[in-house]
């Protein structure tokens, strides 16, 4: 029997482990979740700045706005829960069925790699690395771990090309795009970009020159494993091929992005300037593409408030609301991050503590 890879610290590191979960446990030893919890109090000010500079010259309908701003959070948060859930079931749905975790245990590991995205630098990154990783410790092996994970984001980036697709043709069927073609081709244009660079990179990974650089580390942390790269990627193109799966986990990821339009109409309601749900696919779906220029800023910081005030403007909606609306979703990530990430530490204390063990408790356990 092959012995079992060791941690640094000398435990058995569980089956299938690689470098992607072997990297995100080194990184889970740095106080990354005191750096979130600054980035989130960073966010908190920059948000109020934001409110108070836009809004200098109408105070009251600052005012207006700060009182509305509970409603707006608790409707953003409202929506969002739900999508948390949507988008792990999407996950999920990668799985093979008889190894697939409680859908509560796959909503805690998207809600770890939401928290990460919304305070951290290159968040969206370092929590998917983090989340399977600490899936690989629920029994699925390490390649399918990372390559579930993998497709799973590059499938999200799909689903957001075509609801871009949907909000562009909405923009110009009702005429509203004379002008600004170049804002709307600019959002779909870095959707369709971010989805094609990945599926390019994901069939066509570098081996021989990431098992060099793996087997470098190796040197430095014996349980890498160089040739898990080939192991990775061959997961990745099983799962290619799986369409069942892969259509399952698009349309889940396509009614997360289409609950994000109830989203902006409810609050842009509750401020006193109603949209249609056409209008608030256009700001939904051209923001959410817009946003992920920032993709290495923390929460797309000052990008997705950009993007949305740009958005919006497309459909009539003022900028001092757009900003309102922007700063509601603002306010919504760091009040469920703070928690998400306090969560992700203490489920990485536990994996270390327990080798062998799941990441956290079940609910009812």
């Amino acid at each position: 029997m092959r012995p079992q890879p060791q941690h640094p610290a000398g435990r058995a590191g569980p089956r299938g482990a690689g470098p992607l979960t072997q990297a995100t446990g080194e990184y889970a030893r740095a106080p990354w979740w005191g750096r979130g919890v600054r980035n989130g109090l960073l966010l908190g000010g920059f948000v109020l700045l934001a409110a108070v500079a836009l809004n200098w010259d109408d105070i009251p309908a600052l005012r207006r706005m700060l009182a509305e701003a509970p409603f707006a959070i608790a409707i953003s948060v409202a929506v969002h829960v739900p999508q948390i859930l949507l988008t792990s079931l999407s996950w999920r749905s990668l799985l093979p069925p008889g190894a697939r975790p409680s859908i509560p245990a796959m909503a805690l590991l998207r809600w770890y790699r939401e928290s990460a995205n919304a305070l951290l630098p290159a968040g969206a990154l370092v929590g998917q690395a983090a989340a399977a990783r600490l899936l690989s410790r629920r029994g699925i092996p390490g390649e399918m771990a990372g390559a579930t994970a993998t497709v799973d984001l590059t499938l999200e980036a799909v689903s957001q090309l075509f609801f871009t697709l949907a909000g562009v043709a909405l923009l110009l069927g009702a005429g509203e795009g004379q002008g600004l073609l170049g804002f709307a081709t600019a959002g779909f244009g870095i959707a369709a970009g971010g989805a094609a660079a990945m599926l390019v990179f994901q069939r066509n990974l570098p081996l021989a020159l990431l098992e060099r650089g793996l087997t470098r580390l190796a040197r430095r942390w014996p349980a890498l494993r160089p040739e898990w790269i080939r192991e990775l990627q061959a997961a990745i193109l099983a799962l290619h091929a799986d369409w069942p799966r892969l259509v399952a986990a698009t349309l889940w990821h396509t009614a997360a992005w289409l609950s994000g339009v109830i989203e902006v109409a409810g609050i842009l309601w509750l401020m006193g300037s109603p949209v249609t749900l056409a209008e608030a696919m256009v700001i939904e779906s051209l923001a959410q593409a817009l946003r992920n220029a920032g993709f290495m800023l923390p929460g797309a910081l000052a990008v997705q408030e950009g993007a949305i005030i740009g958005a919006a403007a497309l459909v009539g909606v003022p900028p001092g609301l757009a900003l309102g609306m922007a700063l509601a979703r603002r306010a919504r990530e760091v009040l469920l991050s703070l928690p998400g990430l306090l969560a992700w530490q203490r489920a990485e204390g536990m994996a270390m503590r327990h080798p062998t063990g799941p990441l956290a408790p079940e609910p009812g356990d």
